[in-house]
């Protein structure tokens, strides 16, 4: 009897697919405003360095460094986010995830160039949790905090915790002030 009903619970799971839509649940988002006083233009923003530096000093490799090349076509500059993910744009290494790190966001037109602008991701702490729905166990983010610190040196925490609890992206707006 216990062989039977395994077996029927593992043919129905099989034939289940499973929407977790848990590719951002723990994603930090960045848009660039486009306000004409105090956003970007487009070509400032073609380019986008990023730098990701573990924090615990132990760890190799001590710093990585990559760029997005968002392309020509203004309003998707303008519009589409920049994300850091736990495997974007970089590689995730081992189990360590995004809030393992710092990261550097600047904009300039090499990396060896000095930036226009600079925004420093000091802290990310997530809560996540695991939610189960049948046969269905899904990735859901519980809490996530930033702690950055601007292009002036001004701190500013975020929250970005869905609160639909969707795991859908909450882009912080990076201005120019």
């Amino acid at each position: 009897m216990l062989v039977a009903t395994t077996v029927l619970v593992a043919a129905c799971c099989g034939s289940v697919s499973c929407e977790c839509e848990d590719a951002y649940a723990d994603a930090i988002g960045f848009r660039f405003s486009s306000d004409p006083v105090a956003g970007f233009r487009a070509a400032d923003i073609d380019t986008v360095f990023v730098t990701r530096v573990p924090r615990d000093p132990k760890q190799q490799p001590r710093a990585d460094t990559t760029f997005i090349a968002r392309g020509t076509d203004s309003v998707a500059v303008l519009t589409q986010p920049l994300v850091i993910n736990n495997a974007t744009p970089f590689s995730q290494v081992g189990n360590r995830k995004l809030d393992q790190y710092t990261y550097t966001l600047y904009l300039a037109k090499s990396r060896r160039a000095v930036p226009i602008y600079r925004y420093q991701i000091n802290q990310v702490e997530l809560t996540t949790d695991y939610q189960a729905d049948g046969c269905c166990t899904c990735y859901l983010n519980t809490g996530k905090r930033v702690v950055t610190t601007d292009n002036k040196g001004v701190s500013q925490q975020f929250y970005l915790t869905d609160p639909a609890a969707n795991n859908q992206l909450i882009p912080i707006v990076l201005t120019r002030r």
